[in-house]
């Protein structure tokens, strides 16, 4: 009677029979055999780790490819001191991924590193299979920030920064850079505060930002973030724009003047002259102003030139003037051929000292090498290719600045 009754069943429904045939065959290919069909010999195969990744602050993701024989998976992790793995969780044999997600129990501390890995576990002959017994490494660091806007303001001197709040920090580290310097770090604030203004943006260049998390418990930084641009137009400087500013400094050279603004200048100030480039090609010129000095070197005498660099900025009350640390020997505006130095190079008899001078930033840097070269030898020649002067535009009037 039943051996009819299911002949029957199949002539009257032979779609469900063949509907529920294939997906019970989906299944043991998918998800492979049942507890049922496994011996008690099977032994589980090895674990192949491919990744740990840390998805979101306090979180850290390790995945796996299938191994043969497994029932399930047991998932482990250690601080990179420790030397006893600690089980974290047990899955199934149809998952390749787990997320750790910190607890009291098993946590995940900033600044410490630790090591994941798998073992295939088979529930009918109560074994496990080898695995990778020095794991992956992860380092937990403070959530990467996400840098909203960089948004310049109407003044065009300006620029204000915003982000997204960050987990696992204290602080942040608001970054900066153009295309021919390096990442300068140019704030730090409290990681209740996510706004900043940079007042110091390079102007004529494209200013690039971004923002780190930092933990001063652990002393250890995030991640940088997204990278937005600010892209600020050359001022339209003239000399009247700026005569005033510069006209102090002027007249405070040549009286002596002691304040901050400038240091006296050598030799009590003998032959003073001032000088205007662009020197750094940001449409922003620079005042040199130099007096002579008297050098001795291999037993003669040099009247050599050293000189103090200002900049003008723009401010609430107006154009204000600013020197530039450090001092400039013997710039490449002197068209005087007595002076030893002439266009960034000294040459005494068989040895040549080079130094570079060039606007870095908000200061007045330099770069230099002691070379051992004879003049005009191959050497030199191709130290001079690779390392090229600067280009100065020389700022040809300056009938502002006359009357001094």
């Amino acid at each position: 009677m039943c051996e009819k009754m299911k002949k029957n069943y199949v002539r009257k429904y032979p779609a469900v029979v063949l509907i529920t045939t294939l997906m019970l065959l989906l299944g043991s290919f998918l998800f492979g055999k049942s507890v049922s069909t496994y011996a008690a010999s099977d032994v589980p195969g090895k674990v192949t780790l491919q990744s740990v990744t840390t998805p979101s602050y306090g979180q850290a993701k390790i995945t796996w490819k299938k191994a043969n024989n497994a029932t399930n998976y047991y998932i482990y992790y250690k601080e990179a001191e420790a030397g006893k793995w600690t089980r974290l969780a047990t899955v199934k044999s149809g998952s390749t991924s787990y997320t750790h997600k910190a607890s009291a129990k098993y946590p995940l501390t900033n600044g410490k590193s630790y090591f994941y890995t798998v073992r295939a576990y088979n529930s009918a002959s109560k074994k496990t299979g080898t695995y990778n017994k020095k794991g992956i490494m992860v380092q937990i660091l403070p959530e990467t920030v996400k840098l909203k806007t960089a948004q310049i303001n109407s003044d065009q001197i300006s620029v204000n920064l915003t982000w997204n709040k960050a987990s696992g920090c204290d602080s942040y580290e608001i970054y900066r850079r153009t295309y021919r310097s390096a990442w300068k770090m140019i704030a730090r604030v409290k990681a209740d505060v996510l706004k900043y203004t940079d007042v110091t943006p390079l102007r004529g260049w494209n200013n690039y930002y971004t923002v780190c998390a930092y933990d001063s418990k652990t002393k250890i930084g995030s991640n940088r973030s997204n990278i937005v641009v600010a892209s600020l137009d050359s001022p339209s400087f003239t000399f009247s724009t700026v005569r005033a500013a510069y006209m102090d400094v002027l007249r405070g050279v040549q009286a002596g003047d002691m304040r901050d603004l400038f240091d006296a200048m050598w030799s009590g100030g003998v032959n003073v002259e001032y000088f205007v480039y662009d020197m750094n090609n940001d449409s922003i010129p620079e005042l040199i102003v130099g007096s002579d000095c008297t050098w001795e070197e291999e037993n003669k005498s040099y009247t050599r030139k050293i000189c103090q660099v200002y900049t003008c900025e723009k401010t609430a009350l107006g154009y204000q003037p600013r020197r530039l640390s450090g001092t400039l020997w013997d710039p490449q505006m002197s068209g005087k051929n007595k002076y030893l130095y002439e266009n960034y190079y000294w040459y005494s008899r068989s040895v040549n000292i080079k130094h570079i001078w060039f606007l870095n930033g908000e200061s007045f840097g330099k770069y230099g090498e002691t070379l051992q070269y004879t003049i005009g030898s191959k050497e030199l020649i191709d130290f001079d290719t690779e390392n090229p002067k600067p280009a100065w535009k020389k700022i040809t009037d300056t009938s502002a600045l006359a009357g001094v």
